[in-house]
């Protein structure tokens, strides 16, 4: 068993905030307005769902479809059941459009794991934090002392070639245009 223990730039480089005080000193909360009357605090928008009808409807109730309109099935979470690893190639890891980066704290085989992963070696699994209708790519990899789980989306791309084709880009010559504005005249 691992916990994943998230790597954010917080953590890292630290972090600022700015706030914003009315004329009494009382500190001020972001909001937004929905349909130009109804002032909702952050974050609360995310609380409830609408049918078309513009009435809420229980999350629960919710089913996931794809683009044909056919229902999809949840992929569980990584919590509820045994991950499958399967050995990765690197150009697969460096096809991969980064969306989080976690840190394992493993309790079991961690010098198995780390020895596998520092000969080279790159696993790849199916990364849900909470069960839901898409999972994440994922890939273990190590600095060395630590095993890290890098999630998001692998992407196709397309290899051109070795040759090189680069030209050089010449700017136009555009002849430069006189104005008559002259800015100190305001």
């Amino acid at each position: 068993m691992a916990e994943f223990k998230k790597v954010d730039r917080k953590k890292i480089y630290g972090w600022s905030t700015i706030e914003v005080f009315d004329q009494n000193g009382s500190k001020c909360k972001l909001a937004g307005l929905a349909e130009g009357q109804y002032v909702m605090p952050s974050g609360s928008s995310a609380l409830v769902s609408l049918n078309a009808k513009g009435e809420a409807v229980s999350k629960s109730t919710l089913v996931g479809v794809d683009s044909d309109g056919k229902k999809v099935e949840k992929v569980p979470s990584i919590y509820d059941q045994k991950v499958m690893l399967r050995e990765a190639s690197v150009d697969e890891y460096l096809a991969m459009a980064v969306k989080s980066v976690y840190q394992l704290q493993i309790d079991e085989n961690k010098e198995a794991l780390l020895a596998d992963l520092n000969s080279g070696k790159i696993y790849f699994f199916v990364f849900n934090y909470r069960a839901d209708y898409e999972g994440d790519d994922a890939f273990l990899i190590s600095n060395g002392t630590d095993a890290f789980a890098i999630t998001g989306m692998k992407s196709d791309l397309e290899f051109i070639g070795l040759e090189d084709n680069e030209q050089e880009l010449v700017p136009e010559e555009t002849e430069a245009v006189e104005d008559d504005m002259d800015f100190a005249m305001f």
